[in-house]
């Protein structure tokens, strides 16, 4: 105990995490798990039913986790009106984790790590300590900060949102195929699209996704989500068991991290803009111990291509033609930032052209 603690009687933790998301609990696994350094996690929603879903590519880092991976698909699928493409992996499957197993295999073990369930109102530094006041007017002090909370997004940035809801079907659905995107729905308010996972026989996540600045009311997505299970999956009797929903932005955060004030998670870059898969880069990051989630080639492809879905209504075409011009392994390889030169060229000559001159020339000016 420090003489500063000794004499104003309070505690100061060596790190505190502000948000207890997926991003702030591998950190405490893989940083901190065989450390006596003393934790707290702060987040409001911590003991809640929250069960999202993670997925990602099994690549070599994510293969240390395959012990809470619920589900695996080796082929998964991409429509439009027109087209059906299919793409098949057998060493990098298609997976899934979810919140509450994360959870329970980040904590597992870990025995300097104590919890409040409380809001963060406001953090400033005192000296050589974080003074974090909370909603019930504690005050909470720690050394080091790793804040994962939300991030109140840009107005006029151009965002993934999405609501998903896990159901139950009476009978078996015979669904065995991972839908990533289905884009034969209404693209009235922007790029519009349904992704579709069998968790088992009986249970799939069906999910309304848009990528446009406007945030939509939830009664839209879920209506969505419901013509589509009538229509396409043409499934009868189901029960909602569970929801997600999400806003992820689709441009760069710009951090201004320190030694003692960390950002991770979304609010850390973590996320990949031109797609929202985050879980994996983040991993990836913490393991290999660098400061960058993403190189700079895919940052900068990710920023062109983001300018040509601004600009371009008939986006969707993209995706659909870079489906068909990629492997299953080129694909995965690509989404999780490793492909090789030959699968960045495929990519680029599948954009058309004029349309990517000019978001080239945009990215540059923005």
């Amino acid at each position: 105990m420090s003489q500063l603690e000794k004499f104003f009687k309070m505690k100061i933790y060596d790190i505190a995490f502000v948000g207890m998301g997926a991003s702030s609990l591998a950190t405490v696994k893989l940083k901190y798990s065989n450390s006596d350094v003393s934790i707290i996690g702060i987040d409001k929603e911590f003991n809640s039913s929250r069960n999202n879903f993670f997925a990602f590519w099994l690549t070599d880092w994510m293969k240390s986790f395959e012990g809470v991976i619920i589900q695996k698909w080796n082929k998964w699928q991409f429509y439009n009106q027109n087209i059906a493409v299919t793409h098949e992996s057998v060493s990098s499957p298609y997976c899934v984790i979810r919140f509450q197993d994360w959870k329970k295999y980040c904590l597992q073990n870990i025995h300097n790590f104590k919890f409040k369930e409380n809001m963060v109102v406001k953090i400033l530094k005192d000296n050589e300590y974080y003074v974090i006041t909370l909603d019930n007017d504690e005050k909470v002090y720690a050394k080091k900060i790793y804040d994962s909370r939300n991030l109140e997004t840009k107005k006029k940035g151009l965002k993934q949102h999405f609501i998903g809801q896990i159901i139950n079907t009476l009978t078996p659905h015979k669904k065995n195929i991972a839908t990533l995107m289905d884009f034969r729905v209404s693209q009235e308010e922007g790029l519009h699209f349904m992704y579709c996972l069998p968790i088992n026989e009986n249970q799939l996540l069906v999910e309304s996704t848009v990528f446009s600045e406007n945030v939509l009311p939830e009664e839209w997505y879920k209506k969505q989500i419901k013509e589509f299970i009538d229509e396409k999956l043409q499934l009868e009797q189901f029960e909602i068991i569970d929801e997600e929903k999400g806003v992820l932005p689709m441009y760069e955060i710009q951090n201004r991290n320190t030694d003692t004030y960390v950002n991770i998670g979304t609010r850390g870059g973590a996320t990949k803009i031109s797609s929202g898969y985050a879980f994996s880069f983040f991993l990836k990051q913490l393991i290999s111990d660098t400061n960058h989630h993403h190189s700079y080639w895919d940052k900068w492809m990710d920023k062109i291509f983001v300018h040509f879905l601004q600009h371009n209504h008939k986006s969707e075409y993209i995706f659909i033609k870079m489906s068909q011009s990629l492997t299953g392994d080129e694909f995965s390889s690509f989404m999780m930032g490793i492909a090789d030169l030959k699968t960045k060229i495929k990519v680029v000559l599948a954009m058309p052209k004029i349309s990517f001159i000019s978001s080239f020339f945009r990215s540059l000016l923005s």
